[in-house]
Protein backbone atom coordinates (compact mmCIF):
# COMPACT_ATOMS: atom_id res chain seq x y z
CA UNK A 1 0.00 0.00 0.00
CA UNK A 2 3.19 2.43 0.78
CA UNK A 3 4.25 2.04 -2.83
CA UNK A 4 1.36 2.89 -3.97
CA UNK A 5 1.20 6.22 -2.21
CA UNK A 6 4.29 6.22 -3.75
CA UNK A 7 3.45 6.00 -7.52
CA UNK A 8 1.00 7.99 -6.63
CA UNK A 9 2.80 10.65 -5.74
CA UNK A 10 5.23 10.26 -8.65
CA UNK A 11 2.44 10.66 -11.14
CA UNK A 12 1.55 14.09 -9.72
CA UNK A 13 5.21 15.15 -9.78
CA UNK A 14 6.74 13.75 -13.30
CA UNK A 15 5.71 15.25 -16.35
CA UNK A 16 3.75 14.91 -18.96
CA UNK A 17 6.43 12.98 -21.12
CA UNK A 18 8.08 11.06 -18.25
CA UNK A 19 7.17 7.10 -18.04
CA UNK A 20 6.02 5.32 -15.19
CA UNK A 21 6.19 1.50 -15.34
CA UNK A 22 4.93 -0.82 -12.10
CA UNK A 23 4.89 -4.15 -10.99
CA UNK A 24 3.71 -5.77 -8.38
CA UNK A 25 4.44 -9.17 -7.37
CA UNK A 26 2.56 -11.75 -5.38
CA UNK A 27 3.56 -15.04 -4.07
CA UNK A 28 0.06 -16.52 -4.29
CA UNK A 29 -0.26 -15.80 -7.69
CA UNK A 30 1.14 -18.31 -10.41
CA UNK A 31 1.08 -15.01 -12.66
CA UNK A 32 2.69 -12.78 -11.06
CA UNK A 33 5.40 -14.81 -8.93
CA UNK A 34 7.66 -14.77 -11.61
CA UNK A 35 11.07 -12.93 -13.14
CA UNK A 36 9.76 -13.13 -16.18
CA UNK A 37 6.27 -12.12 -15.54
CA UNK A 38 8.06 -9.15 -13.71
CA UNK A 39 10.14 -8.18 -16.79
CA UNK A 40 6.78 -8.70 -19.19
CA UNK A 41 4.84 -5.99 -17.29
CA UNK A 42 6.89 -3.76 -17.14
CA UNK A 43 7.50 -3.69 -20.48
CA UNK A 44 3.99 -3.57 -21.39
CA UNK A 45 3.74 -0.45 -19.42
CA UNK A 46 6.71 1.25 -21.19
CA UNK A 47 5.70 0.74 -24.99
CA UNK A 48 2.10 1.63 -23.50
CA UNK A 49 3.51 5.12 -23.30
CA UNK A 50 5.71 5.05 -25.87
CA UNK A 51 4.84 3.55 -28.40
CA UNK A 52 8.04 3.89 -30.64
CA UNK A 53 9.58 1.37 -28.36
CA UNK A 54 7.40 -0.89 -29.65
CA UNK A 55 9.64 -1.57 -32.34
CA UNK A 56 12.49 -3.26 -30.08
CA UNK A 57 9.62 -6.18 -29.52
CA UNK A 58 8.42 -6.20 -33.24
CA UNK A 59 11.90 -7.32 -34.34
CA UNK A 60 12.24 -10.16 -31.80
CA UNK A 61 8.62 -11.14 -32.44
CA UNK A 62 9.19 -11.20 -36.16
CA UNK A 63 12.23 -13.37 -35.85
CA UNK A 64 10.51 -16.25 -33.88
CA UNK A 65 7.15 -15.73 -33.44
CA UNK A 66 5.30 -15.72 -30.05
CA UNK A 67 5.90 -18.82 -28.64
CA UNK A 68 9.47 -16.66 -28.11
CA UNK A 69 8.07 -15.02 -25.32
CA UNK A 70 5.85 -17.63 -23.65
CA UNK A 71 8.68 -20.63 -23.47
CA UNK A 72 11.56 -21.62 -21.94
CA UNK A 73 13.65 -18.83 -24.19
CA UNK A 74 10.99 -15.76 -22.99
CA UNK A 75 13.49 -14.67 -20.28
CA UNK A 76 16.21 -14.16 -22.62
CA UNK A 77 14.12 -12.73 -24.73
CA UNK A 78 12.59 -10.07 -22.95
CA UNK A 79 15.68 -9.62 -21.35
CA UNK A 80 17.36 -8.69 -24.42
CA UNK A 81 14.16 -6.37 -25.47
CA UNK A 82 14.55 -4.83 -22.13
CA UNK A 83 18.14 -3.98 -22.18
CA UNK A 84 18.01 -2.90 -26.09
CA UNK A 85 15.11 -0.20 -24.61
CA UNK A 86 17.12 0.73 -22.11
CA UNK A 87 20.02 1.61 -24.79
CA UNK A 88 17.49 3.74 -26.81
CA UNK A 89 18.26 7.17 -27.27
CA UNK A 90 14.66 8.01 -27.53
CA UNK A 91 13.68 6.39 -24.17
CA UNK A 92 12.27 9.46 -22.26
CA UNK A 93 12.63 9.85 -18.77
CA UNK A 94 11.55 6.53 -16.95
CA UNK A 95 10.67 5.09 -13.81
CA UNK A 96 11.00 1.31 -12.89
CA UNK A 97 9.27 0.19 -9.46
CA UNK A 98 8.70 -3.53 -8.53
CA UNK A 99 7.34 -4.29 -5.37
CA UNK A 100 7.68 -6.98 -3.27
CA UNK A 101 10.77 -8.51 -4.78
CA UNK A 102 10.85 -11.06 -1.94
CA UNK A 103 7.58 -12.27 -3.68
CA UNK A 104 9.17 -13.13 -6.55
CA UNK A 105 10.00 -16.88 -6.32
CA UNK A 106 10.79 -17.91 -9.36
CA UNK A 107 14.64 -16.63 -10.78
CA UNK A 108 14.69 -13.91 -8.27
CA UNK A 109 18.47 -14.08 -8.53
CA UNK A 110 18.27 -13.72 -12.24
CA UNK A 111 15.88 -10.91 -11.72
CA UNK A 112 17.77 -9.00 -8.91
CA UNK A 113 21.04 -9.63 -11.10
CA UNK A 114 19.29 -7.77 -14.26
CA UNK A 115 18.33 -4.48 -12.24
CA UNK A 116 21.86 -4.37 -10.21
CA UNK A 117 23.46 -4.42 -13.67
CA UNK A 118 20.79 -2.71 -16.13
CA UNK A 119 20.80 0.14 -13.36
CA UNK A 120 24.13 1.61 -14.86
CA UNK A 121 22.92 1.09 -18.16
CA UNK A 122 20.71 4.81 -18.72
CA UNK A 123 20.85 7.82 -16.21
CA UNK A 124 17.21 8.75 -17.48
CA UNK A 125 16.01 5.13 -15.82
CA UNK A 126 15.43 5.51 -12.02
CA UNK A 127 14.55 2.16 -10.58
CA UNK A 128 12.59 1.63 -7.33
CA UNK A 129 12.45 -1.75 -5.49
CA UNK A 130 10.35 -2.43 -2.26
CA UNK A 131 10.87 -6.20 -0.96
CA UNK A 132 11.07 -6.77 2.96
CA UNK A 133 14.81 -6.99 4.75
CA UNK A 134 16.20 -10.10 3.22
CA UNK A 135 19.74 -10.60 3.68
CA UNK A 136 20.51 -12.01 -0.04
CA UNK A 137 18.10 -9.85 -1.23
CA UNK A 138 20.11 -6.35 0.28
CA UNK A 139 23.38 -8.27 -0.42
CA UNK A 140 22.55 -7.96 -4.42
CA UNK A 141 21.11 -4.34 -4.09
CA UNK A 142 24.12 -3.36 -2.61
CA UNK A 143 25.71 -3.60 -5.83
CA UNK A 144 23.68 -1.34 -7.88
CA UNK A 145 24.83 2.38 -8.69
CA UNK A 146 23.58 5.45 -7.39
CA UNK A 147 21.26 3.97 -4.89
CA UNK A 148 19.34 5.30 -2.18
CA UNK A 149 18.48 2.87 0.90
CA UNK A 150 15.21 3.42 3.11
CA UNK A 151 14.37 0.53 6.10
CA UNK A 152 11.10 0.09 6.85
CA UNK A 153 11.20 -2.67 9.13
CA UNK A 154 14.14 -0.50 11.30
CA UNK A 155 11.35 1.99 12.67
CA UNK A 156 7.44 0.17 12.34
CA UNK A 157 6.35 2.96 14.52
CA UNK A 158 6.72 5.12 12.12
CA UNK A 159 5.49 3.23 9.19
CA UNK A 160 2.31 2.71 10.92
CA UNK A 161 1.82 6.11 11.64
CA UNK A 162 2.80 7.44 8.10
CA UNK A 163 0.26 4.91 6.54
CA UNK A 164 -2.30 5.59 8.98
CA UNK A 165 -2.22 9.10 7.91
CA UNK A 166 -2.16 8.58 4.39
CA UNK A 167 -5.16 6.29 4.50
CA UNK A 168 -7.00 8.44 6.94
CA UNK A 169 -6.44 11.25 4.56
CA UNK A 170 -7.21 9.21 1.32
CA UNK A 171 -10.70 8.01 3.09
CA UNK A 172 -11.93 11.43 4.00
Amino acid sequence: MLLCGIINELEKLMSKTDILSYFFCQATDLRINYATAVLRGLLYLLVNQQSSLISHIQKKHAHAGKPLFEDVNAWIALSEIFISILQDPSLRSTFLIVDALDECLIDRSKLLDFIVQKSFISPRVKWVISSRNWPKIKERLERAGHKMRLCLELNPKSVFAAISTYVKYKTR
